[in-house]
């Protein structure tokens, strides 16, 4: 149903009801939408983790093959889907955006960004929060990899977790942020060392960081800090690295715009969380399929297209006629590859389009450590 074209949950469930009916004939397929959203809703909770931990093993089979300046990278974002302004909608999903907006779905995704295939995922309320779900996926993040992440995920819990579980971070920070320098904890080289440790944390030591200051395409300053010294993890790396998380932007783009599933339809609340979950795994098994498939062709998988590959997969749903399909599924997703030539302008309309603007992060609030602080960081450190 997440593949099916058609506008309204009784249509994609009948379409597909009939596409079973045609390869599984001695199933029996029920095709009421109450009956189906009801078993969704029973059914979600168990199937939903087991499926997503079986796609989440495949993708660990690439992990080494496509590792990143040496690194499994991980990149973590978050975006909200619309639902039916409906009354239960209204008080079970909730708005975090501007008043009389619809309801909404909070969505984090976790992904391999050497392969941009999805590692994990959370739904939730539109007042979800982003960084409660990413600590629901910390555990299950591979060893020893490197995540990166925007200015609304720093916090010194999420530091201090990746620490301790041997992981490594890049991480944007902003005026939501506040740094100390000059506490004397750490060996201050030639790097600009800083150091996250909020007042209510005054009984544990400090999280060192090193502070990076890089410039946009616009010539404005981004703030990242990293548990990596210089010698491992040079600026100009970390700069590549970190723009590589614009993937995530392109995945959720992908749904939205490409796959059409900016909004569920689902009217009530238990059944819009699960469409979404399900909308997810199919988007996540499309992108696995597609990725085998470009692997197998000797192609780069973070090339691969959501336009084509959801073509080929509707078209072969649809049953188009054998004259029109000359070759197997999976060889046809093998060339499902965005295109490949080089612009000679910008991607632009000829009138303007209004855009989404939102306002860059400012830089963090740094401030010299005081003595009191100095003291009280003494007493963490070891002796020599």
């Amino acid at each position: 149903m997440s593949w099916s074209t058609d506008s309204t949950l009784t249509d994609r469930l009948e379409s597909v009801g009939a596409l079973l009916g045609e390869l599984f004939p001695r199933w029996r397929v029920g095709l009421a939408l109450g009956g189906f959203g009801r078993a969704c809703i029973r059914e979600t909770p168990r199937m939903l983790d087991e499926v997503r931990r079986q796609l989440r093993s495949s993708v660990a089979g690439w992990l080494e093959q496509y590792r990143v300046f040496g690194w499994v990278v991980m990149a973590v974002d978050g975006s909200r889907f619309e639902a039916p302004r409906t009354r239960a909608n209204e008080a079970g999903l909730g708005c975090a955006g501007r008043e009389k907006t619809t309801p909404q779905i909070y969505q984090t995704t976790l992904q391999h960004v050497g392969t941009s295939l999805p590692w994990d995922f959370r739904i939730g309320p539109g007042t979800a929060s982003e960084r409660r779900q990413l600590d629901e996926m910390l555990p299950d993040l591979p060893g020893k990899s490197l995540l990166i992440a925007d200015a609304g995920f720093i916090s010194y819990d999420l530091c201090r977790v990746l620490l301790m579980g041997r992981h490594d971070f890049l991480l944007r920070v902003g005026g939501n942020t506040h740094l100390l320098e000059k506490l004397g904890f750490a060996c201050e080289t030639r790097e600009r060392t800083v150091y996250l440790w909020p007042l209510r944390f005054h009984a544990i030591p400090p999280v060192v960081l090193r502070l990076i200051v890089l410039r946009d395409a616009n010539k404005e300053p981004v703030y990242l800090v990293t548990n990596i010294d210089s010698e491992s993890l040079p600026e100009e790396i970390a700069s590549q690295i970190y723009r590589l998380r614009w993937g995530l932007e392109t995945h959720f783009r992908g749904l939205k715009q490409t796959l059409g599933r900016d909004r569920v339809l689902s009217r009530t609340p238990a059944t819009a969380l699960a469409e979404q979950g399900w909308l997810n795994i199919g988007a996540w098994l499309l992108q696995l399929m597609t990725t085998a498939a470009l692997i197998a062709a000797n192609e780069q998988p973070r090339q691969w297209s959501v336009a084509k590959a959801s073509r080929e997969v509707r078209r072969t749903m649809r049953g188009c006629p054998s004259r029109c399909i000359r070759q197997p599924l999976c060889q046809r997703l093998g060339c499902a590859k965005i295109d490949g030539y080089q612009r000679k302008g910008p991607k632009q309309t000829r009138r303007g389009v209004q855009k989404k603007r939102e306002k860059p992060p400012g830089p963090p609030k740094i401030r010299q450590a005081t003595k009191k602080e100095q003291q009280l960081a003494q007493q963490f450190m070891r002796p020599p």
